[in-house]
């Protein structure tokens, strides 16, 4: 570990033993490099990284602070702080299975001869107006062609383009529910639902989910509860937990929302690379529901596009607000992924994105079926990731950090907890982002010897 990792490690460890409490003002960046032995570089980069964690803050002329207080939400925000899924970023021999992206080794060079078809074109006053907030048409036209794949049916002028998934999910939520309002979501899900939420001041109600999902009574208690404006969900192979629900629960799902007035939003991400054929809540109620998905996992997250499909009375209220959140999404980006769908290459790194991700799925099946709750999913609709339930003397931060250890990065299950009501204990491992699958196979093999030791050793390389 290098000596501002450690720094970093001390200090997360004297904040939650309460020797540093919200609002208080850390060493300078001198007295942290005399205290520790180290240089004030050294130093400054092991502030940057608290910083990055959203651990503290720094304020020019008066020093580093440990966030937390609420006038540091007022000034700040108090979007929710992402889990160690996005800490390891650069940091050399680590096998990085905290994060659900895919790999492809073609993508880099995709992105190049899009990037570069669009420069020899030479046609630089394309790009120096605003367009429609909503994208231009023929962008939607492009996104329709793609989307059609996942929807049964899709209209130009339903179609919405955004900066991302994310931002995506952050415009339906600003645009359909207020301040104090509830947004219901799956018990545990994706953390930029709870930060959209948290961000908005928005009341967010877990709903109890069983193998095949949400739990339809479940929901429909919280609707009768009241002020429930939303619901969040990712029926189709859910992250984390991987659950798919089936037509008839979907059903009554749309049933409980029309008689409670709840607008739909199916955050489809990962709908490019799954093929279930089951029908999204956008084809069983188009007029109650948003379908949100994005290229990001098929393509890159370096192309910050989000297609959004909504109900014809909504897309005003939400290219308005588009237009005040974000003015428009870049039309070179737009023009980069339009060439990438009509030549066909989105769609055919898809395809075999799919098979890649059904070998690696079967692979952790081989080698951690014992730990696992669910079957291997079909080929045509593969997950990227595997839930695990950790043996009952095993805690989630303790495995964490073995397997960390042995430089493995892996996700406690409660960093997608939306409450801590929720009671979990388990670990996200994602089977799609580390380039080398001998290197995944390797991670596998020593997570499953940390899951068969009850107090999980230090294994040698």
């Amino acid at each position: 570990m290098k000596k501002f990792e450690e720094i970093v490690a001390l200090f997360i460890q004297k904040i939650e033993d309460g020797q540093y409490q919200p609002g208080d003002r850390l060493p300078t960046h001198r007295d942290l490099a005399y205290e520790y032995g180290c240089s004030i570089g050294t130093a400054s980069r092991a502030y940057a990284e608290l910083e990055r964690r959203g651990v503290c803050y720094g304020r020019i002329g008066q020093g580093t602070f440990v966030y937390g207080t609420p006038r540091d939400e007022a000034a700040i925000g108090k979007g929710a702080i992402f889990p160690e899924e996005s800490w390891s970023e650069g940091q050399r021999g680590l096998t990085d299975l905290s994060k659900n992206s895919y790999f492809h080794e073609d993508t880099e060079n995709r992105l190049r001869d899009a990037a570069q078809r669009l420069f020899r074109r030479n046609e630089p006053g394309a790009y120096f107006s605003y367009s429609d907030s909503r994208g231009r048409p023929r962008d939607r036209e492009a996104a329709a062609g793609w989307l059609s794949i996942m929807l049964q049916s899709v209209e130009l002028e339903n179609i919405i383009i955004t900066q991302g998934a994310q931002s995506g999910l952050y415009l339906a939520m600003a645009t359909l529910a207020n301040a104090g309002e509830t947004v219901a979501t799956e018990a545990l899900g994706y953390p930029g639902i709870r930060a959209a939420a948290y961000e908005q001041d928005l009341r967010l109600a877990p709903v109890a989910m069983d193998d095949e999902g949400m739990i339809p009574e479940a929901f429909a208690d919280i609707c009768r509860r009241g002020n429930v404006k939303i619901l969040v969900t990712v029926p189709t192979n859910h992250n984390p937990t991987g659950t798919t629900q089936p037509l008839a629960r979907r059903k009554q799902i749309v049933d409980i929302a029309r008689r409670h007035g709840v607008a739909i939003v199916e955050d489809g991400v990962y709908a490019p690379l799954q093929d279930w054929g089951l029908p999204t809540y956008r084809d069983l109620a188009p007029d109650i529901s948003l379908f949100l998905t994005t290229c990001s996992k098929v393509m890159s997250p370096a192309l910050r596009l989000g297609y959004m499909v909504a109900p014809d009375n909504l897309v005003p209220r939400l290219a308005t607000k588009m237009t005040t959140m974000n003015w428009m999404t870049s039309p070179l980006i737009m023009d980069m992924a339009n060439f990438l769908f009509q030549s066909g290459q989105v769609a055919e790194q898809g395809r075999q994105l799919i098979e890649i991700c059904h070998r690696r799925e079967k692979l952790a099946h081989d080698i951690l079926g014992r730990w696992l709750e669910r079957p291997l999913s079909p080929s045509h609709s593969p997950l990227s990731h595997i839930w695990i339930r950790l043996p009952g003397e095993q805690s989630m931060s303790g495995f964490v950090s073995s397997a960390r250890r042995e430089n493995i990065v892996v996700v406690a299950g409660d960093s997608f907890a939306v409450n801590k009501s929720v009671e979990v204990n388990h670990v996200r491992i994602c089977l799609m982002a580390e380039p080398r699958e001998d290197r995944l196979v390797k991670a596998l093999e020593r997570l499953a010897t940390l899951l068969t030791h009850e107090n999980s050793p230090l294994m040698m390389v």
